[in-house]
Formats: C-alpha cells, structure tokens, sequence
C-alpha cells in the first residue's frame, strides 16, 4: 500500500494554452520538496484563491455551502487525499467524521482541495503517483512566489469590484501606492475599502 505524502498549495497560475483554467501548483511539505500542478477550472480557482487570501465574498460560494452543509451534520473534514491518477486526471477523496463514523466521500481535487483549504484539513498525496508527476525544484524555484488568478496580467486599469476581491493584501497595497501616485483616488478608494473589510 502506498505511503500517503502530505503536500500544501504553493499557488496557481494562468493557462495561457487552455481559457479558463489554471494550474494549481501542490507541493511536497517535507523530503525532497516534490512538486506537481493540477489544471482546474476559473471558478474553482477564484474560490480558492478566495479563502487564501482572506477575502469574503458578498454571497456563499459552493464550497462554503458545502462546508456549512458538513458542520451543519455536526461532521468535520478530517483530510483529503489524491489516491490515483488515470490519462493525467487526478482522482480524489475527502474523509469525513461524523461522530464516530467515517465517511469517504469521491470528489474532483479542485473541489475537495477548495474544501480542505476552508476547514484547515491535511492535503496528501499517495506516494506512487507523486513518484510520477512530482518534480524536484532547488530552493530558489521554491521560495519564489506565484501569484493567485486576479493578479495574471492585470493592471491598475484593469481593476474592478469582482476582481479586487481575489487580489493578495501584497498586491493590493502595491496598486493603492500606483493609484494614488496617478491620482486615480476613486481606484484608491476602492482599494482601500477592499483592504479595510479584510482587517475586519
């Protein structure tokens, strides 16, 4: 049986190939620092790139309906684990608790990795499969930071109320320092207003 190898979320970035998805780059925690990515949709994307970045949207996403769903049983997300890999599509499950009983759930990564990131649960990864696809990056490559969806290729022009919402505190404070310094004080303002309700 497989060792299960825990690994996190290093980031996501854009692809340029493929309109309208992204690849979510997952890496090891310890060992050799494997890493690999796994291509998934915008609206999956943007909600995990939501609950890193500690924003909040106006009205629940599927994810956080399916976490207050989960809480609501009086369950909790133990962890979610990758177990297979079939034609390069990542197969995965989600281990629940309820009670005393335990409960595997099959689920699509994209959506029980936006899950695991929601109630702080444990990502795996089985062993056999990241032998395939993980990669060795040096501790240059690793520390280099990849930036969430919203902030490929946008710009300060770019910028508007859906798309503040997914853009890092990081970011946000370099576009604010840009807007002010070009005088676009209503771009400010509602710069300002984004990074203030995430204090909250």
């Amino acid at each position: 049986m497989a060792a299960e190898i825990k690994i996190h979320i290093s980031g996501m970035i854009f692809n340029q190939s493929m309109g309208g998805t992204y690849s979510l780059v997952l890496s090891e925690d310890e060992g050799q620092k494997r890493r690999f990515s796994v291509l998934i949709g915008e609206s999956e994307a943007q909600s995990i790139a939501l609950k890193l970045n500690n924003a909040k949207s106006p009205r629940p996403l599927s994810h956080d309906l399916m976490n207050s769903i989960i809480r609501e049983l009086n369950a909790r997300l133990v962890k979610v684990l990758i177990y297979e890999m079939v034609n390069d599509i990542f197969y995965s499950e989600i281990y629940l608790v309820q009670g005393d009983k335990p409960i595997v759930v099959d689920a699509r990564t994209s959506d029980a990795v936006a899950l695991a990131v929601r109630s702080n649960a444990p990502i795996y990864i089985n062993s056999d499969i990241l032998e395939i696809v993980g990669t060795v990056v040096n501790e240059e490559e690793a520390s280099e930071a990849i930036e969430s969806p919203a902030e490929q290729s946008i710009s300060l022009l770019d910028l508007t109320q859906d798309k503040v919402r997914y853009i890092s505190l990081i970011r946000l404070q370099e576009f604010l320092d840009q807007a002010v310094e070009e005088e676009k004080y209503e771009v400010a303002a509602m710069i300002r207003d984004e990074m203030e309700l995430r204090k909250k």
